[in-house]
């Protein structure tokens, strides 16, 4: 009988493993700076070379990674799969009272920034507000915080006529 490698998935019974090898590989992709190849991340977890490639291929497919051609290939974190991911936990999580709520209190504190610096968004007054500043950094987090609120609201609202049709599956 052949020996498989102790991180070889491929038995059946492998399932706690399976997920935490899983796991293992997307948490260092995600904490990944730059695009890492499938051996930069093998030998970050050690794992068989050929299991990270079929996971990398999997996240690809999952829309979870990015995959960038070359020799060897490289691959990032999909922000826009995680960010999504954020948005819906939001939305399942919180109810409409509640998100449009917190609409009103970021639209307010961005508002807030906006009178105070007679500008916009925090880029137009890089100039005067120092990157890295908390009151920049608070102003950023706080326009993507009201993106996020705002695209829960849409799904939340969704939902919400989905079921009061009737068409919910439960």
């Amino acid at each position: 009988m052949e020996r498989r490698p102790d991180n070889d998935l491929s038995g059946e019974n492998n399932m706690s493993t399976q997920g935490a090898v899983e796991d293992q590989l997307l948490d260092v992709l995600t904490r990944a700076d730059d695009p890492i190849t499938a051996a930069s991340l093998a030998d970050r977890t050690e794992c068989d070379p050929a299991v990270v490639r079929e996971y990398l291929q999997s996240f690809v497919s999952l829309g979870v990674a990015i995959e960038y051609d070359g020799n060897p290939s490289t691959y990032e974190r999909n922000e826009a799969a995680f960010e999504w991911e954020i948005v819906c936990d939001l939305a399942r999580e919180s109810s409409l009272d509640v998100l449009e709520e917190r609409i009103r209190e970021l639209g307010a504190q961005i508002q807030a920034y906006q009178d105070r610096y007679d500008a916009d968004t925090p880029k137009d007054v890089a100039d005067r507000l120092e990157k890295g500043s908390a009151e920049y950094e608070e102003w950023k987090t706080a326009r993507k915080q009201l993106r996020r609120y705002e695209r829960a609201r849409q799904v939340r609202l969704s939902e919400t006529g989905v079921m009061e049709a009737g068409l919910t599956s439960e």
